[in-house]
């Protein structure tokens, strides 16, 4: 291979490259730049030296693009921390570059590239990139607290996100690469490549040099430089590969084991993915995102490997899904993000519909169409990704969790042997290539055999959900038995569902499914046993509205707030909440946890002991209503309440998330209140 070393900007000094990137008082600020013409960028020839001790970044670059019009001008992508040295052309430096390192334009930071000719459409061209810059904060990223890419002594990365190469249409256009990372000696580089990765030591300069090689097209550029505890575990077929920071190797077999389940799970629904059977797992700081994908590599937060906090299952069940969707098949652009985050929440989704069972699985169904429902008014699923920030939490209430329920509801329409043929043809008709929601609905409507433009149009590009009620007449037969006759009656103008009702009964449960068409259906049911009530949609399959969700909707953004360690905006949610509401057990008993966790315990037995005297709805409240009474009263120190509430809760028989078993820890041993927290508790 050619080197591209002789590419790399001459190093000029720190205050210099700073004093480049600032836009003095008075100076003209670059005016709003158009987008430029459309082209596609086939190959990255890249060389960077990573310079730990300055935060430095040289680097150089030979990128391959083809024009998608007749054009003078390009415009790439670029962080804006950083600065272009220069740009060539055959040979030839062009001088007509503007730089907005700002992101004045639409665009975000980026640098507009004059070609000194109008070039043609389809013919191939080679431009010469040199740029440099110090990454050390968000500035110039596209997050405005978050940086996606960090050099320095403690441990760098590079995210594709960060723009730290020029590059075009994000999360669009795909490249082949061969990028060289340069870093001091002894510091190590994780990334992926379809080459074997190996170490080229030049003791003279006292650098390493590691080289990646893509040659199908991805969206490359992530890697992690510093000194890391390497393990590679075997999982089934795959390979997984961690880097991780020295003393944070605790839960590495334990997220080996989780990610191996889900690799087999997804492979054996979808198909493999693009990236082979080894995938790299690198630790970062948490001044980045808690977790980031690539291709064939996940970047995971050091709060991720904090034994002390509990294992977030779902995100990573999540970041392993988005080597499929997103990753395998790519977007044709963000508007499309439904595909890629929408689906890979459906994926974790339907992993854990795999292996819980009874109150855990109807649990995680509320909480879905809960979190689905919190800001589903905001914007629709296709106007999302460009209405909202897509680090907002709207936006991962539409795109992440309403999303997953619409292919949830997908699968219920067309049914389920069809969507599971679904998205493995999905998968393997746009292998490495990008897909639209369009070419999905399209596949969709194909394999269904009906036209689904109904299904997208009311779901995927409208808002808005139906509000279901039902009128009965319960008629008791000469034979003994009782029918329930009556309608279920919905709010929209519009909706072709297949609806699922469940007869509640004496000892005589029964569910049937109705094909909704319109505003109402009749149904009828027999049973031996008294009918009790007619419940619409037991199982949480449809994204609906009713008085009870309106206050779990409310309660759901005081638990998300908890989360975050916001617990005055959480208090003020659940006491929203519990003004809709003033017997919800499962209000108070997430306001007792919120208590708990600020350790203010008798707030919280005064909330677990409401919890206990309100409707007991979700059954498994009575159990750990009581766990936690018993927490408080160990926090407090008065050990004899705390057996007394412990005794109740093994007394009760409910073993809901092995509740029992737990109750009997704390009957051997009192609960600690400065190793335990209340994240690890049902309901949070």
């Amino acid at each position: 291979m050619t080197r591209l070393i002789g590419i790399l900007p001459r190093m000029l000094p720190l205050f210099a490259v700073f004093f480049a990137l600032i836009i003095p008082v008075g100076a003209q600020q670059p005016a709003p730049q158009p987008a430029g013409a459309r082209f596609d960028i086939t190959n990255y020839r890249i060389e960077a030296q990573l310079i730990p001790e300055q935060h430095m970044l040289r680097a150089g670059a030979d990128i391959v693009l083809v024009p998608q019009e007749a054009t003078r001008s390009l415009v790439f992508e670029l962080n804006g921390s950083l600065r272009v040295e220069s740009v060539e052309r055959d040979g030839k430096q062009l001088t007509g570059l503007v730089q907005d390192a700002v992101g004045v334009g639409a665009l975000g930071p980026s640098v507009r590239v004059d070609l000194g000719e109008i070039v043609p459409a389809n013919q191939p061209i080679t431009l010469r990139f040199r740029w440099s810059g110090a990454l050390i904060s968000p500035e110039g990223g596209p997050l405005a607290t978050k940086r996606l890419a960090y050099i320095g002594t403690e441990g760098s990365y590079l995210m594709y996100a960060a723009r730290w190469f020029p590059f075009h249409d994000y999360a669009v256009d795909r490249a082949t690469s061969d990028i060289t990372l340069i870093v001091p000696t002894g510091v190590q580089v994780a990334g992926t490549s379809d080459d074997a990765v190996v170490a080229q030591q030049s003791p003279k300069d006292g650098a390493t040099r590691f080289r990646f090689v893509h040659r199908q097209p991805v969206l490359a550029g992530n890697f992690v430089a510093g000194q890391y505890i390497n393990k590679n575990l075997r999982f089934g077929n795959y390979d997984i590969q961690f880097f991780a920071k020295p003393g944070s190797e605790g839960r590495i077999n334990s997220y080996a084991e989780l990610m191996g389940h889900v690799l087999e799970f997804y492979t054996k629904n979808y198909g493999g993915p693009l990236f082979g059977t080894r995938l790299v797992v690198a630790q970062v700081d948490d001044d980045t995102l808690d977790t980031y994908s690539g291709p064939g590599m996940i970047f995971l937060g050091s709060k991720m490997f904090d034994s002390s906090r509990p294992v977030p299952e779902e995100k990573l069940q999540r970041e392993v899904a988005y080597q499929w969707w997103g990753q395998t098949v790519g977007l044709k652009s963000f508007d499309d993000a439904w595909l890629s985050q929408g689906l890979a929440e459906w994926s974790a989704f339907a992993y854990r519909e795999s292996t819980l069972t009874g109150g855990a699985f109807e649990a995680a169904q509320r909480e879905q169409q809960e979190r689905a429902l919190t800001f589903e008014q905001t914007a629709s699923i296709a106007r999302a990704p460009s209405a909202l920030d897509d680090q907002s939490a709207a936006y991962q209430s539409i795109v992440f969790y309403k999303g997953a329920m619409v292919f949830r509801m997908l699968r219920e329409t067309i049914g389920k042997e069809k969507f599971d043929r679904l998205l493995p043809d999905f998968l393997q008709g746009f292998r490495g290539k990008n897909a639209s929601i369009d070419d999905f609905e399209k596949m969709a409507t194909q394999l269904a055999g009906e036209n689904m433009r109904y299904f997208f149009a009311q779901w995927v590009e409208g808002t808005g959900v139906p509000e279901f009620s039902v009128d009965y007449q319960i008629i008791r037969t000469r034979g003994g038995k009782f029918r329930t006759r009556g309608t279920v009656k919905q709010t929209l103008e519009t909706l072709r569902m297949p609806v699922q009702l469940m007869l509640r009964a004496e000892g005589d449960s029964q569910t049937t499914t109705t094909k909704l068409e319109g505003r109402s259906e009749d149904f009828d049911f027999e049973s031996n046993g008294q009918p009790i009530e007619v419940v619409v949609d037991p199982n949480y399959r449809i994204l609906r509205m009713s008085e009870e969700l309106r206050v779990s909707i409310i309660a759901r953004r005081g638990i998300e707030q908890m989360k975050e360690g916001l617990y005055a905006e959480a208090q003020q949610q659940f006491e929203a909440a519990l003004k809709l509401d003033r017997s919800n057990s499962w209000v108070y008993y997430n306001l007792g946890l919120l208590f708990l966790e600020q350790r203010n315990w008798q707030q919280a037995l005064d909330n677990f002991d409401a919890a206990l005297n309100g409707t007991l709805k979700p059954s498994w409240i009575e159990v750990w209503a009581r766990i936690k009474r018993g927490n408080a009263y160990d926090a407090k120190g008065e050990r004899n309440r705390a057996v007394a509430e412990y005794n109740k809760a093994v007394q009760s028989g409910i073993n809901y998330d092995d509740a029992q078993s737990m109750a009997k820890k704390y009957l051997a041993a009192p609960f600690d209140p400065k190793a335990q927290t209340a994240a690890s508790s049902p309901g949070f």
